[in-house]
């Protein structure tokens, strides 16, 4: 039913998140992975995953990362109706989340790409904007159009030409320029408030992953000096820092719950 298509750079995260994948994914599903990076530990875990019997592939592997640029090889290799693209630095998704897709697509087939909505609090905005930035396209099911990317995004198969023609580079929003490609063929890309996922950004969770170092220096490398500056002057919160293991908890327990599906 979904394949699920991740360029890893950060395994701190990208454990998590397989390892979440798994243990929510109840429908045929495969995990198609883009190594960015050479991590022998890293290496070991997918080696076992994959002797364990989770259906995952490694697609391809470079000593640098190529970032985006994984995308157009995991998107080719992709075998099931649903793909996915996902950040690696998302660490945790509600269940269900194929299933509701599916009956979506179904039900709307204007709607070829659902982007979930993401966890949002005082320390992170998930790398969604204001919800006053969306107009409603569905309020019974939460469908929102609007500004969305690829933190979580599941597209059509019927739209794997635009996936695979689209100009990628390095760093680009991938999932922004599909959904405007859609916008040209009258076709919809929704923001899906009835699906979730635990999206890493911010400083302050950075450091509680322990990859606020890792952040700074890749966003340095990225020219992306905004970023870079935000988190290169947290300053460590003795408050966050001593509540941030059960914070985060607290927001893995929160999407415990189904996505829905009726």
């Amino acid at each position: 039913m979904i394949s699920y298509c991740i360029a890893v750079y950060r395994p701190t995260y990208a454990r998590l998140l397989l390892a979440d994948l798994v243990a929510k994914t109840s429908v045929p599903f495969e995990i198609l992975v883009w190594l960015n990076v050479a991590d022998p530990v890293f290496d070991q875990e997918v080696n076992d995953a994959i002797a364990d019997g989770v259906p995952l592939r490694v697609i391809g592997r470079t000593p640098a990362n190529i970032g985006m640029l994984a995308y157009k090889s995991l998107f080719h290799e992709a075998r099931f109706p649903l793909i996915t693209q996902i950040d690696d630095d998302v660490v945790c998704i509600s269940r269900g989340i194929a299933q509701r897709a599916a009956r979506l697509f179904r039900q709307f087939p204007t709607v070829r790409q659902l982007v979930a909505d993401v966890w949002q609090d005082e320390y992170t905005t998930g790398a969604r904007p204001p919800l006053e930035q969306y107009r409603v396209f569905d309020a019974a099911e939460g469908l929102y159009a609007g500004p969305v990317d690829g933190w979580f995004s599941i597209y059509h198969r019927s739209i794997l030409p635009v996936l695979l023609g689209v100009p990628m580079t390095r760093y680009s929003s991938l999932g922004a320029t599909v959904a405007s490609h859609l916008a040209h063929r009258g076709q919809h890309a929704l923001l899906d408030r009835g699906m979730k996922v635990f999206h890493v950004i911010g400083p302050q969770y950075a450091a509680a992953f322990g990859m606020l170092d890792f952040e700074i220096e890749k966003y340095r490398g990225l020219n992306r000096t905004d970023i870079e500056a935000w988190y290169r002057n947290y300053s460590p919160d003795n408050v966050f820092t001593q509540m941030a293991a059960r914070r985060i908890a607290a927001i893995r327990a929160s999407l415990e719950t189904d996505s829905p599906t009726n």
